[in-house]
This record gives structure tokens, C-alpha cells and sequence, in this order.
């Protein structure tokens, strides 16, 4: 399966709003980093990095049931039950968000051809990429949520142990090899943005380094918060008590609910670094850069269009 895409700062060009999800916290900030498997949506959907969009997304409800498979060894009953739901969701979102999506895109390649990059205000994008990460995510959680009533106390120690797993082995990937994590966040940026723009100029390119190498990011701080989310998360499902998925819900759409003062800061000061970044690259494109963007939303206008026709 191809990887999905992250759109660079407040979601028109250089955003970190969306994410590929694996079964790990969830969250509403923009940060890159990998969250509960229920969501990988948006990044395929706004926009894949595969060749074909189209292709990417048809494959999506078979790539997250892949996914899921990593965590929890669901018995032939919660197969097809998963499968059904991730089904009938897939189906609901073509139908219903990817026109949505289509327009909007539109509306920015619009804005791009009447010359508005120089003053464009990232913040209204970034609260309509909100509201479509939301609108999706609360969907998916509800279509999904039913499925954890199924989980027996064997199946919910499993999907438990392989949480710890992962967030261990994201932790000292960060201690091992900052250094290289650091490069790795520099050359995804600008292959991102290069997606959108084309080739950067040089000022554009020192323009990334310098927001990496200065952009504080405490991964102890990030390890704390998973393992709070993480350990409410199994708690619930172990005691299963009343209202026990309502509760489960409300955690996977507001997981700020357990965030320390430390990593709130720690996230809104990401967020604003990052929104200018975006305000610095998109005040110093180029004509070409320019035409480059405004042809590439709407190729994937089109391509979204074509997936509702399907």
C-alpha cells in the first residue's frame, strides 16, 4: 500500500494536520506523529502520495483492516463484522465528504489563480480541515466503536501489550537516533512541499531547515501522554463500565481531555511554528510555483469526483 500524504501547516500547503493512523492515540492537534488505526482517512483522501489517488483510496478499508490485524486477533464473527463496518464507511465517505472535498479544493486553486497566496490567512483553512478531519474521524469511531463490546479479557490484554510495544519502540527510536529522525522530518517536509510547489528555491529550502533544527520537540514529554492515553483506554475496555463506549468515544475524539500542561504548550507552539513556515514559503513562491499548486489541487479535485462516479 502506498504511503498517505501529510498536507504542510494550515492544510492548504504546508500543514501537519493530517496523519497516517496506526493503533495509537489520537489527537487534535497537528503534529506528525502515528495515532489509534481508527482514522487513516484524511491523509489518503487529502492526498496520497501514491501515483493513483484513485487506486489508494479504493484500497483503503482493505490497507486499514491490515492495520488492525497488528494489534488484536479478532476471531471469523469480528472479521466480517469489521469488515462490514469499514464497509458501510467507506461507502459514506465517498458518497458524502469526498464532494466536499472536491469543492473546497477548487475554491483554494481559485484563490491561487486570483493571486491571493501573498495574503492568504492560514487560520480559515485550517479551521475547514478541522471540521473535515472531525466530521470523518467521529464517523469512523462510531461505525467501529460496536466491535470493542466483542473484545474478550484475552483479546483486550493482546491489543494492550502491542499498544506498550509500539510506543516503546517509537520512544527509542527517538533516543537512539535523534539525529536521523531530525533529517528524516527535514526531507518528508520537503518532499511534501515539493509535491505541492515543485522545486524549492534556496530560500525556501533553508527556510524548512531552519524551522526543523529550531522546532523544540520533547519525545519523553510525547511518551508520558501515550502512556496516559493508552492506560485510560485499557481500563475501560477491562472493566467495561456503564456507558463504557460512550466513554471510549469521547476519549478518541478529545484525547486533549488528558494532556499535561507541559505537552499542551509544547503543541500549540508547534502549531504556530508551523504556521509560519507556511506563511513564509507561500509569500515566497514563484509564478511557476504558483501555477504548480493551483494545477495540482485541481487534479486532485478531479480525482476525487471521479471516485464518487465509481
Amino acid at each position: 500500500m502506498c504511503n498517505s500524504t501529510r498536507l504542510l501547516g494550515g492544510g492548504l500547503v504546508f500543514a501537519e494536520r493530517g496523519r497516517m493512523v496506526h493503533l495509537q492515540e489520537p489527537t487534535a492537534a497537528p503534529q506528525r506523529r502515528r495515532y489509534f488505526p481508527l482514522l487513516a482517512l484524511f491523509i489518503t483522501l487529502l492526498l496520497a502520495s501514491c501515483s493513483s489517488v484513485q487506486f489508494a483510496y479504493n484500497q483503503l478499508d482493505l490497507w486499514l483492516r491490515w492495520q488492525i490485524d497488528d494489534y488484536v486477533d479478532f476471531n471469523g464473527a469480528q472479521k466480517q463484522q469489521l469488515k462490514a463496518a469499514l464497509n458501510n464507511f467507506h461507502r459514506w465517505h465517498r458518497q458524502t465528504q469526498l464532494p466536499r472535498y472536491a469543492d473546497y479544493l477548487e475554491q483554494l486553486a481559485d484563490r491561487v489563480d486570483q493571486g491571493q497566496l501573498d495574503t492568504v490567512k492560514l487560520e480559515p483553512i485550517e479551521t475547514q480541515v478541522k471540521e473535515f478531519w472531525e466530521t470523518t474521524s467521529t464517523q469512523f469511531y462510531d461505525s467501529l466503536l460496536p466491535l470493542a463490546a466483542q473484545l474478550d479479557a484475552e483479546q483486550v490484554e493482546e491489543l494492550a501489550q502491542n499498544l506498550d510495544e509500539k510506543r516503546r519502540e517509537s520512544l527509542e527510536k527517538w533516543q537512539k537516533s535523534p539525529e536521523k529522525i531530525q533529517k528524516r522530518r527535514r526531507k518528508q517536509i520537503r518532499k511534501q512541499s515539493e509535491r505541492w510547489l515543485g522545486s524549492l528555491t534556496d530560500e525556501q529550502e533553508n527556510l524548512v531547515a531552519a524551522w526543523v533544527n529550531q522546532v523544540a520537540y520533547n519525545p519523553l514529554l510525547r511518551d508520558r501522554q501515550r502512556q496516559a492515553w493508552q492506560a485510560k483506554f485499557i481500563d475501560i475496555l477491562r472493566r467495561k463500565p456503564d456507558g463504557y463506549l460512550k466513554q471510549l468515544r469521547e476519549l478518541m475524539v478529545n484525547p486533549e481531555q488528558l494532556w499535561s500542561d507541559d505537552y499542551r504548550r509544547m503543541q500549540e507552539q508547534r502549531h504556530l511554528q508551523m504556521r509560519e513556515l507556511s506563511h513564509q514559503i507561500l509569500a515566497s513562491t514563484t509564478d511557476e510555483q504558483r501555477h504548480h499548486l493551483s494545477t495540482t489541487l485541481r487534479e486532485y479535485a478531479a480525482d476525487f469526483r471521479a471516485l464518487v462516479r465509481d
